[in-house]
């Protein structure tokens, strides 16, 4: 049975919105590491204004 490690990358929202290119550029260095995105967190505050978007990833553990 194979059993995982898991991690949860953090991004915020700056004042012009989420840096994409950046969070893109994250995302390939994890894959290239092992990391798989499994799901995403999106907190929200008031009315619905997202501030930080959670990424939950997992790889093989070993």
């Amino acid at each position: 049975m194979a059993t995982w490690e898991h991690k949860v990358a953090t991004y915020q929202q700056g004042w012009k919105g989420f840096d994409y290119d950046k969070i893109g550029a994250e995302l390939d260095r994890f894959g290239a590491e092992g990391w798989e995105v499994v799901g995403t967190l999106t907190p929200t505050i008031g009315t619905g204004h997202t501030v930080e978007v959670g990424v939950i990833l997992k790889r093989p553990r070993g």
